[in-house]
């Protein structure tokens, strides 16, 4: 497979800016509600770019910036995010939970895993992505059971959970194997991947017409 992975890996840096350009430009109808998942998404976003910067000047690992950054601090905003979401009380409740179970995996890990900071742990990014993808699965059973299904395509947090579930479910089986696939192979599904969970986020972003509220 003639992949360029370079060429692939610069692309994926310049859609999350076309994406927070976009969350500017749109920042005034995007709500409040939002605010945890755009500081999320940009934390995530600009480890990203730092990172790449970073290794191709001085070639040294960056498993610390993406263990602190997206595996901690990136996944416990996705989290909240969700947990401001929810207005049913026993959803909160059982958000409550998966934030503690977030918080009790980090330490987990650490007790585990050697030198957790210096080693990006795959068996915790296994363990993030199940609870966000059980927080949202919580987000989307009270969207369709309440008046927000009416207005679906305008309502921005509905986007978002889909561009997650995108990019994290389809992320999984290819993170699993990724011993056992070619890099151009590997890098290029997560491109693919990124390409269609952003692409997502951008028509939610353009559609969204909720008024500043919360």
């Amino acid at each position: 497979m003639n992949w360029n992975i370079e060429i692939g890996k610069q692309i994926s840096l310049v859609i999350p800016i076309i994406v927070m350009v976009l969350m500017a430009v749109k920042f005034r109808k995007i709500g409040k509600e939002n605010f945890f998942f755009i500081i999320g998404y940009t934390v995530l976003s600009l480890i990203d770019i730092f990172c790449y910067f970073y290794f191709s000047s001085t070639h040294r690992s960056t498993d610390i910036f993406y263990v602190i950054g997206f595996l901690m601090i990136a996944f416990f905003l996705y989290l909240l995010y969700y947990y401001q979401l929810l207005h049913w009380p026993v959803l909160k409740k059982i958000q409550s939970v998966l934030l503690v179970l977030f918080v009790i995996n980090i330490g987990v890990m650490f007790y585990i895993e050697d030198d957790l900071l210096h080693h990006f742990s795959f068996n915790m990014l296994y363990v993030d992505i199940l609870l966000l993808i059980f927080s949202i699965i919580l987000f989307l059973y009270q969207t369709f059971n309440s008046d927000k299904v009416l207005e679906i395509t305008n309502y921005l947090p509905f986007w978002i959970s889909v561009a997650l579930l995108i990019l994290f479910i389809g992320s999984i089986p290819i993170l699993y194997f990724r011993t056992k696939v070619s890099q151009p192979i590997y890098f290029f599904i997560l491109f693919m991947l990124n390409l269609i969970s952003n692409t997502i986020l951008m028509l939610g972003l353009i559609w969204n017409k909720q008024d500043n509220q919360k």
